[in-house]
């Protein structure tokens, strides 16, 4: 079906629209933009207009259309505007995606007022209200919590950086992705922060404002919101989630007193992320934390007292604290670093030699977390340098074969051919020397998340958002066996060198092996308090390694199911795992921005890369095994030496989060994005 907009359409859903370019029952335009095919409508209940699906070519995408009463007038046109504005100058996996020209009007037949549009990317999930009523409103464990409050103040960091400022979170404006990101939506009433804004709010206020009951602050209530006006939605928000009680529910506020009392049914809160939580929610904004970032290290401060707390009886030492990356503090003395140079990047040894001896002889009373710690900060660090070598990438080809973001990305043995996981409950696998699908994998059960393929690829195995894993044949499409674990999503694939087993990393922070020939179940892993990110086999298949959302690596025993070793240093999320060709490395990518460099004898972090300004989501062998290049939500490649650790160059031109990541033959690059289902081939020639 195809729609018309037309608000005086008389009807707009004519059978022979489909076939045409303007409505065959008001002649008004049906392909808008010149790219854009509205097929149906979502919503007109939001009171500022009407969403709708439309299509451009296959890629889905929401279309906010504002009532024509509503454009009249000004200050609601003003914050259309603003979410369009908003919008197109973020660049985050948590932010839906807006081009530039994501704005735009269109004039119906024999109007003199346009109708105003915006075009966005289309987020497969539900917001976080619809989340808690399918999950039967129970309250979110307290690691749940952390991963999203992390998560959302990460977004707020990078919205308020763009000096903007949100106005109006609350559950229904945060949605799900199918891979656990939360993004943050409806930016309709975002604001500006200019000079004279915030001098407005100081002296007389009388700004327009937004109010969303129970979660609004106090000072945005008068009209005078400020960007620390989204910390208090945003703890409100949490609290919600914690108790699975509306902020206005009567079992925690009582509107006679105004006394707002959600701890009692929060139990599984422990003190200190209820302190962070009242913080947010202080009634007076200087009470409040001043900035995202302030939010974000009192946040890596619980997670270090969650290592030390999960660490062995000596770990616990309430003598010894860490700071951020610029400096440690050991037995309450700074310690600054020493910094040296070499060709090709800065290194810079986190602790000087005063620092070293210190801690030295602190590691005879403190146990395996402290020492695992103290190889991450003597871990020498290379920075990569402004003026690394760039080379531009130019777009070679689209492969626009998905309708839903692509959730993972994997290359074939002949270096020609590609395999693509989506949302759109598909597998693809791909030529691309022509750019043609030459099996597609469809209707699976849901969301697959994870795809992979085994060694002789023609057998397919596919992991999906339902907890199902299918093996395949390639040839004949036939699904060999099915192994079910519902209701845990799986969000990673990885086997071992041999393929006779597939690891699979679920949401829970579980891992399930099962055998490839069969699909039996052979053990089940507790592994992280949060998501499993990504998985990868030691080279000699006897070991497994995990990587998630709670910022651990672990290395277990496969035939057992045992820990080998903890890896400890990351400061966020660890979004990628990758075993060296000669099994003598381990290389993990976090969404703390770095690249780190393991010794898999020794479990120590040989070097920490830093070379992105954003998260690091991907990385990627070249074929003879000698350079490494990681992919970020900052839209570049860095190829690093992995001989020396040294950058040597930087792709850019991608325009877009590179979130999955192939080297191909021909100096080809691969690359997709989670906020686009298209699938890219770009070349990388000096």
């Amino acid at each position: 079906m195809s729609l018309c907009i037309n608000p005086s359409c008389l009807q707009p859903d004519h059978p022979e629209n489909d076939r045409n370019d303007l409505c065959q029952s008001c002649g008004g335009p049906l392909i808008l933009q010149g790219r854009y095919r509205v097929m149906r409508e979502l919503s007109n209940t939001t009171g500022f207009g009407t969403v709708y699906e439309a299509y451009e070519r296959n890629i889905p995408k929401i279309l906010k259309v504002l009532r024509r009463d509503r454009a009249r007038d000004p200050k609601v046109l003003t914050l259309f505007h603003h979410e369009a504005a908003v919008l197109s100058h973020i660049r985050h996996p948590g932010v839906p995606y807006v081009a530039e020209d994501g704005y735009f009007t269109v004039l119906p037949p024999e109007s003199q007022e346009p109708l105003h549009c915006i075009i966005m990317e289309k987020i497969d999930g539900l917001n976080l209200r619809q989340w808690m009523q399918q999950q039967g409103n129970h309250p979110i464990s307290e690691q749940q919590a952390i991963q999203w409050l992390t998560q959302l103040t990460d977004i707020l960091q990078r919205v308020h950086q763009q000096n903007y400022f949100h106005r109006d979170i609350k559950p229904d404006n945060v949605m799900l992705r199918a891979n656990g990101q939360v993004v943050l939506v409806d930016f309709g009433a975002a604001r500006e922060m200019t000079a004279t804004y915030l001098a407005q709010v100081k002296s007389q206020g009388g700004i327009t404002q937004i109010s969303s009951a129970g979660y609004t602050p106090p000072e945005q209530e008068q009209g005078q919101a400020v960007p620390q006006s989204d910390f208090y939605a945003l703890g409100r928000t949490l609290i919600y989630l914690l108790t699975a009680l509306s902020p206005t529910d009567s079992a925690i506020y009582d509107p006679l007193t105004n006394h707002f009392d959600w701890r009692p049914h929060a139990p599984q809160v422990s003190d200190d992320l209820a302190q962070l939580l009242n913080r947010l929610i202080a009634p007076r904004v200087v009470d409040r934390p001043p900035t995202a970032q302030a939010i974000l290290d009192t946040l890596n401060q619980l997670a270090i007292g969650r290592w030390a707390a999960a660490g062995d009886s000596a770990t616990a030492m309430p003598d010894y604290t860490f700071l951020p990356s610029d400096g440690t503090s050991v037995m309450g003395k700074r310690l600054h670093p020493s910094l040296g140079l070499a060709s090709g990047g800065r290194l810079q040894r986190s602790l000087g030699t005063a620092a070293i001896l210190v801690t030295l002889g602190a590691i005879a009373t403190t146990g395996l977390w402290w020492r695992n710690h103290l190889a991450t900060e003597l871990a020498i660090e290379i920075v990569a340098p402004a003026e690394l070598p760039t080379v531009t990438t130019q777009l070679q080809r689209t492969l626009p074969g998905h309708t839903s973001s692509v959730n993972a990305l994997g290359l074939l043995s002949d270096g020609g051919r590609i395999l693509s996981a989506s949302a759109d409950k598909s597998v693809l696998l791909w030529d691309l020397r022509t750019g043609q699908v030459l099996h597609a994998f469809r209707d699976q059960p849901s969301f697959v998340n994870g795809a992979l393929l085994s060694p002789d690829e023609t057998i397919l195995y596919s992991g999906t958002a339902a907890g199902t894993l299918q093996a395949i044949d390639i040839d004949s499409g036939i699904p060999r066996w099915e192994y079910t674990a519902a209701p845990t999503a799986f969000n990673v694939l990885a086997r071992t060198p041999d393929g006779q087993q597939i690891m699979i990393g679920g949401a829970d922070g579980t891992i399930h092996i099962v055998q490839a020939q069969t699909g039996e179940l052979l053990r089940t892993i507790s592994a992280h308090q949060g998501a499993v990110n990504t998985l990868a086999a030691t080279a000699d298949g006897q070991a497994l390694i995990s990587g998630g959302s709670d910022r651990h690596i672990y290395i277990w025993t496969l035939a057992t199911g045992e820990l080998q070793q903890t890896l400890r240093g990351h400061d966020s999320f660890v979004n990628y795992l990758l075993v060296s060709l000669d099994g003598r490395y381990l290389f993990s990518a976090s969404a703390d921005k770095t690249v780190r460099q393991w010794d898999l004898t020794t479990g120590q972090v040989l070097r920490t890369l830093k070379g992105h300004r954003s998260y690091v989501n991907v990385l990627a062998l070249s074929r003879d095994g000698q350079t490494l290049s990681s992919g970020s939500a900052d839209e570049t490649v860095v190829i690093w030496d992995i001989a020396t650790g040294n950058p040597l160059q930087r792709l850019t031109g991608f325009a877009m989060t590179i979130d999955h990541l192939v080297l191909a033959t021909g100096n080809q690059v691969v690359t997709a994005s989670r906020t686009t289902p298209a699938i890219k081939v770009w070349t990388a020639d000096q």
